[in-house]
């Protein structure tokens, strides 16, 4: 029945008799087990039922059948009721909540005409959902996305347009789903970033910042400045436009600056700026960023490197907050977390020329004052995580880097 399509849980048309009927079988009377079998009311029901809220059930049943089935042949009701003992029966009425009933048709009931027919179809990636709004139902596309949440969540948390608008936390990021990469499971660590690690105006510097998420944010919450790089020029552009549409200050390099361009380049030039720089002002600009962010974890250690460009003498006034992100699998001696740590000390520090590279190398960046953190973020696949490591970047281990192993 078309009433019926899409309704979920689905709703079943033959099903068991409350009661079943009493039969005589040798003598004794036995209770026999009959099915009833929901049919379409506007064909099941004759000119004799309209309006009728029961139907009666004595009498000829094939005389009545053939008022309830005017379209059936009459040989097939004659052996409906002489083989399978068929009768007509009480209508039943089928309550369809909110919850049950499939998105097109809810939509089709709130759209007005001019958004007709609704959309229909969607893609989902991970928890997003990506729409293709048309122009008619372009000014309702709140309300659309307010029922495909209603209906889709938990497994759905964000909808998307084609080239959509997503909210989090207090700010609008728009961008094409298409042309950028996009992670709704990640809210949750942006806001802890921005939570516990920020501080108001600190300078924050994203090698891969995508959209701008956590920047825009950054800068919105907490006042803070900001130096992003990502490799693809859509994301570049997307991440400017929204940090403008949300009332963030561009035209300002030392307010909030987005470019395009390799993330090793882009690290090795703060440090670079930080060295060139000769007037005050010049240093306000380049100083080196209170946090800087690694989320690349398919090979985010291997940009740790380019640490070696950044000053190591007076210039270096503070410890900068490195934030990487990789994914680790535990083995037999370390845990995932482990694993992770001694990623980041060899993209750090290499042991050239070992066969197996030396494990737990923590406790050695600990004694160069980097306070090394780890948190697990999610899980990527079955025993793989994605690790948050997190360091300080000190005089001593920028030494390290530079070849400098004499006595401090």
């Amino acid at each position: 029945m078309i009433e019926l399509e899409g309704v979920h849980p689905k709703i079943k048309v033959v099903r068991d008799c409350e009661q079943p009927d009493e039969k005589v079988v040798d003598g004794d009377q036995k209770p026999q087990r009959r099915k009833r079998i929901l049919l379409n009311s506007h064909l099941a029901l004759g000119e004799n039922s309209k309006g009728n809220n029961t139907m009666n059930i004595s009498g000829d049943s094939l005389h009545e059948l053939k008022q309830q089935l005017p379209g059936m042949p009459k040989h097939i009701l004659l052996r409906l009721v002489e083989d399978f003992e068929v009768t007509s029966g009480d209508p039943e009425c089928i309550h369809v909540l909110y919850q049950n009933q499939p998105i097109t048709r809810i939509l089709s009931k709130v759209l007005p005409p001019e958004a007709q027919p609704p959309p229909s179809s969607y893609e989902q990636i991970g928890h997003v959902a990506h729409v293709n709004l048309r122009q008619p139902h372009t000014p309702h596309g709140k309300l659309i996305g307010r029922v495909m949440l209603d209906r889709l969540q938990p497994s759905i948390r964000t909808i998307v347009n084609k080239l959509g608008e997503v909210g989090e936390h207090g700010v609008s990021l728009f961008f094409d789903l298409k042309k950028v990469y996009w992670c709704t499971r990640l809210e949750g660590e942006r806001t802890y970033m921005v939570e516990n690690e920020f501080k108001p105006n600190q300078l924050i510097a994203d090698a891969f910042c995508g959209v701008g998420a956590l920047c825009i944010r950054a800068a919105a919450a907490k006042g803070c400045r900001v130096l992003a790089n990502d490799l693809n020029p859509d994301a570049v552009a997307y991440c400017s436009d929204s940090a403008s549409r949300n009332g963030i200050d561009i035209s300002q390099k030392g307010k909030f600056h987005v470019q395009c361009g390799d993330a090793s380049q882009f690290i090795m030039n703060l440090g670079i700026g930080v060295s060139e720089s000769s007037t005050s002002e010049e240093a306000g600009v380049s100083k080196l960023p209170d946090h800087l962010l690694l989320n690349f974890p398919l090979d985010s250690p291997s940009f740790l490197n380019a640490l070696r460009w950044w000053p190591s003498g007076e210039k270096l006034e503070s410890s900068p907050r490195v934030h990487l992100y990789t994914f680790a699998r535990g083995d037999e001696e370390r845990t995932a977390a482990e694993v992770a740590i001694d990623m980041v000390a060899e993209g750090l520090l290499p042991e050239g020329g070992y066969v197996e590279p030396s494990k737990f190398r923590g406790q050695y960046l600990n004694e160069l004052g980097c306070n090394i953190e780890s948190r697990e973020i999610r899980d990527a696949a079955p025993g793989k995580l994605v690790i948050c490591v997190s360091f300080s970047v000190t005089r001593l281990l920028l030494r390290r880097m530079q070849g400098d192993y004499g006595l401090d």
